[in-house]
């Protein structure tokens, strides 16, 4: 019910501010306009003055003869050019022109009598004279003033005018975004922005002095049509006016149009009714008034703006009251529910506490018998100790029987190699075979020692180990066993690869495993690879061993490294190589984790850090030698026929 009062109040309090705004504006503008017309007209204000009393003039006037009126003519031509002034002539107390400077033009003054202007009669009575005006020779509008000559300072011997152009201080105001004109002592328009507005009667002639001002042509062949006022009055004072306008009829020809304004001006079509806000002054001295008119629309879109954003003010500070009323009346129901719940709190602790009563005669009972089943309990754990016991024993053993299994393999091989290689007489590679199925043995012995301490868990024995040096051992092992599927084994090193801390043959224990899973999964391949890289970073050795297999399908990735899960034909394998790696690994304080390659194939990528786990490298760091980092030639390639001396 407020909102339209709000409105109503802002806008005519806004609409006042505005309008003493837009008035205030208004005042300083049209002064400027004004200082702009009185620096027009004041620009060519002294030539009559000066060249009145200058001994060409002087002496024109005393002897009239042809000699020196041509010698003025000339000076007053090169004057008019350097000065800008339409038009300079000297009359003699007749008001012939005896001097001009258009004497040299079809329109030439020279012999023509103005004495019928006001301003040769104003400066007959010794005053300047100002004086607006078509021209009666050329027919264009210009600004007249005029000086009286006295040769003896007393007798008026002649009158010497200047013509000066407004018409560049009109196209400037027309170019303007202001509408702005100015009335003579007449009430005739004779400098608008508007060009329509020119020449048009806005104080409203008598019916008499229309045709006598016509006739005079004072204003050219312009009928001095009234200007189109609907509503509203012009200021007669200072004071601001509201009034509206219709469209000008174009009633002026064009060549008339062309002679007042020098240009032809095509105009959009203008509304049927525009108000405007008008500004008044005057000019004292000439007798004009200056009126600025001011589009009431902006006026109008100002006062329409703030009642929008009133009104919304408005809404907005009574949504707030109406919100902050609203949280008061719920917080008014939150007390009054927060009572009710203290008393049905109070109720509840009451019926509890009877059930409490209940319930710890009813435990007492249950205690007796929870001692009971304690007593059955002991009993079960004990049973399912020994069973856990012989579980882990079972897995030990499946463990111990898939690691024993690959070094048999290796030592039936070696031992079958060095009798070939003895028999012919290849004792020093039959040595190295011997030697290396004593390596094996002594790895079955560790592997097997591992069963004494089934209890506890054992210390490993980590010490910086030469990573590429334990790979190429894994490599050779996988050759000289004449496995399936590794025809074509490529490694490569990359970077600074420095030792790593870890066990040496638990490690190459990994490696041997991840070649030769990459070698069963190359089997049914027809052009078998295995491709091994070892890049050296800033704190970790990266190990990837790939191969162009079928890959692993995205179910079992998740499961590969859990004990017993295996894809191999049953069999084959236990499923525990990939758990008793990944142990391994996580052993040294690194990570092991497997993909598949976008080309085709699996991919597994190991990562040691140098400093190795923290508490195990700390402990080993003192009974451990040091080892000088392998060298890192940019790419090392291993093939089946490097080793065919071992065949």
């Amino acid at each position: 019910m407020l909102l339209p009062v709000t409105v109503w109040l802002v806008t005519t309090f806004w609409q006042e501010a505005k309008l003493i705004d837009i008035t205030e504006d208004g005042r300083n503008k049209l002064e400027l306009y004004r200082s702009n017309l009185q620096g027009a007209i004041k620009e060519h204000e002294y030539l009559p003055i000066t060249l009145a009393s200058g001994k060409r003039i002087i002496d024109l006037a005393l002897h009239a003869d042809p000699e020196n009126a041509g010698a003025v003519n000339i000076y007053l031509e090169k004057l008019a050019a350097d000065s800008g002034a339409s038009d300079i002539y000297f009359m003699d107390r007749n008001g012939e022109t005896l001097a001009a400077s258009n004497w040299n033009s079809d329109a030439s003054f020279i012999g023509r009598n103005f004495s019928f202007r006001p301003y040769f009669q104003q400066a007959k009575s010794g005053l300047t004279g100002h004086y607006f005006a078509f021209g009666i020779t050329s027919n264009v509008p210009g600004y007249y003033i005029s000086h009286p000559v006295r040769p003896d300072g007393t007798n008026f011997a002649g009158a010497m005018v200047v013509k000066t152009h407004l018409e560049a201080l009109v196209q400037r105001w027309a170019r303007g975004s202001e509408s702005v004109l100015v009335t003579d002592e007449n009430g005739i328009v004779i400098i608008s922005s508007n060009l329509d507005w020119r020449f048009r009667d806005l104080a409203g002639l008598d019916s008499k002095d229309r045709p006598r001002l016509i006739a005079s042509r004072k204003y050219g062949n312009y009928p001095l049509e009234p200007m189109p006022l609907l509503d509203g009055e012009w200021p007669v004072d200072d004071s601001p006016a509201t009034l509206s306008l219709g469209p000008v009829a174009q009633d002026i020809d064009a060549e008339t149009r062309e002679q007042a304004t020098g240009t032809l001006q095509t105009r959009p079509a203008t509304p049927d009714k525009t108000t405007y806000l008008v500004t008044a002054s005057t000019l004292p001295k000439q007798g004009w008034r200056m009126f600025l008119l001011t589009n009431k629309s902006v006026l109008d879109r100002s006062v329409i703006s703030a009642g929008v954003m009133g009104g919304a003010a408005h809404i907005i500070l009574t949504g707030l009251i109406f919100i902050i009323l609203q949280r008061r009346r719920a917080m008014l129901e939150q007390l009054e529910i927060r009572d009710w719940s203290q008393r049905e709190l109070e109720r509840q602790v009451r019926l509890r506490t009877t059930d409490l009563m209940n319930t710890n005669q009813r435990l007492a009972e249950e205690i007796n018998e929870r001692s009971r089943t304690e007593d059955a309990l002991r009993t079960a754990q004990a049973e399912l100790v020994q069973t856990s016991k012989l579980a882990a024993l079972g897995q030990m053993s499946a463990g111990i029987a898939h690691e024993i299994n690959q070094p048999l393999t290796a030592i039936r091989n070696y031992a079958e190699n060095a009798l070939k290689f003895i028999a012919r007489g290849n004792d020093e590679t039959a040595n190295r075979n011997l030697q290396r199925i004593s390596e094996l043995t002594d790895r079955m012995g560790r592997i097997t020692g591992n069963l004494k301490t089934f209890s506890r868990r054992p210390e490993q024995d980590n010490h910086p180990v030469d990573v590429p040096a334990q790979m190429q051992m894994a490599i050779d092992l996988a050759l000289e066993t004449g496995r399936a599927g590794v025809e074509n084994i490529t490694l490569q090193q990359h970077g600074d690869i420095k030792p790593v801390i870890a066990e040496a043959n638990q490690l190459t224990q990994v490696f041997t495993n991840l070649v030769n899973n990459a070698a069963d999964a190359c089997q049914n391949v027809a052009d078998p690879e295995i491709d091994i890289s070892i890049t050296g970073g800033d704190d970790r050795v990266i190990v990837k061993v790939n191969d162009n297999g079928h890959g692993i399908l995205p179910d079992n990735l998740p499961k590969l490294f859990d004990p017993f899960f295996t894809t191999k034909p049953f069999g084959d394998g236990l499923g525990l190589g990939l758990s008793i790696c990944y142990g391994i690994i996580r052993s040294f304080g690194g990570t092991i984790r497997a993909e598949n390659r976008p080309q085709g194939g699996a991919s597994f990528i190991i990562e040691l850090r140098y400093e190795g786990p923290g508490e195990i490298a700390a402990e080993n760091s003192i009974s451990t030698p040091d080892f000088t980092a392998a060298k890192t030639p940019a790419e090392t390639h291993t093939h089946l026929a490097d080793h065919h001396d071992q065949g």
